[in-house]
């Protein structure tokens, strides 16, 4: 699928999943990848291996690549680690057991250290840099929100090529491709068996619910997940931009693995303000054979009036899972306006 961001084909489907995801980075017969520490430098004398005849890399040569590219432009000065480089995100991000070999336009780098014009030579001269992100050490995203009160905001910036980013969780019912822009969304890597996933089919295969409250959506995991196991009514909701961008982007990748004939835009979130703590607006509705997703950009705390009838199951998933556990009049409150279960994956 072709990315909204950048146009360029590098967004993973799950119908483009014909096998094992992980033979997306699975080396060929003509591959020998081999480990490099962490710990330590890379010589600028080393002449780096490029890609094989599969047009694919170990992922620590193009590390290495990069490292040489940023001691030549005086970014380093030859004894940091490797590992100094940054934070690297395969996309699509899966589960792996091993180190990946990457194709193209696979590898986004989350950095504090890479300047833009570096970060250009490095796109420019590394064909498996999808791009790098620059973020300081704050978790992206909104800080603490409170309905009426302004949120502290930290977002990372992209220097170069793109950060759209597709991971693929696994469930009972088959991948849950979860599409995000990762300079402004936290990193939540795949990791197997995902306890989110499995609590959300658990809870579903439970209570049949009619209706899922997907009330904290992020890029629209959760919901995506309740869709596939058969829930009719999906209704989305975070008080993020780029949450909402990146929710609309999952409801398109994952269109035909759920019958979805028809999406509508109400609204551009490019015009949005970045954190909406107001009354929930209709951002986007997709529909089909037996599916109905509504998705909102403002707080769950004021959902309700346009909610769909039926048996109701609500998923919270707040980055502070502890504070809101103990948070039970406002659960018990939650029961009474909107009825139905609640839980907390």
């Amino acid at each position: 699928m072709k990315c909204s961001c950048c146009g360029e084909d590098h967004i993973i489907c799950p119908g483009d999943l014909t096998s094992r995801p992980s033979q997306f980075f699975a080396p060929c017969p003509q591959c020998h990848p081999t480990p490099r520490p962490k710990d330590k430098p890379v010589s600028s004398a080393e002449c780096i291996q490029g890609p094989c005849q599969c047009n694919r890399r170990f992922i620590d040569d193009v590390m290495a690549d990069i490292y040489q590219i940023l001691q030549k432009e005086g970014i380093f000065h030859g004894s940091e680690p490797l590992s100094s480089i940054g934070t690297p995100l395969i996309c699509p991000g899966l589960f792996l057991r091993r180190p990946p070999v990457l194709p193209p336009r696979s590898l986004l780098i989350i950095s504090d250290l890479i300047p833009a014009p570096v970060a250009e030579i490095a796109y420019r001269n590394v064909p498996e840099l999808l791009g790098i992100v620059y973020h300081a050490h704050e978790i992206p995203g909104p800080g603490d929100v409170k309905h009426g009160q302004e949120p502290t905001i930290h977002e990372g910036i992209l220097v170069c090529g793109c950060d759209v980013r597709a991971d693929i969780f696994l469930s009972g019912k088959g991948p849950v491709v979860v599409i995000k822009k990762q300079a402004e969304m936290h990193i939540e890597f795949p990791k197997g068996i995902d306890p989110k996933i499995f609590s959300v089919e658990e809870q579903v295969r439970r209570l049949h619910p009619d209706v899922f409250i997907d009330a904290c959506a992020g890029p629209g995991t959760l919901g995506i997940t309740a869709a596939l196991f058969g829930v009719p009514n999906i209704v989305m909701c975070d008080v993020w931009h780029a949450s909402v961008w990146s929710a609309i982007q999952t409801i398109r990748v994952n269109q035909k693995k759920l019958k979805i004939t028809s999406i509508t835009l109400y609204d551009d979130m490019s015009k949005r303000p970045p954190v909406w703590t107001g009354e929930p607006a209709l951002i986007c509705s997709a529909t089909g054979n037996k599916i109905n997703i509504q998705l909102y950009h403002g707080t769950y705390e004021l959902l309700g009036a346009d909610l769909p009838s039926g048996k109701r199951l609500t998923a919270f998933d707040p980055f502070d899972k502890e504070s809101f556990r103990r948070n039970d009049p406002f659960l018990t409150a939650w029961k009474e306006k909107i009825g139905g279960e609640v839980f907390i994956p």
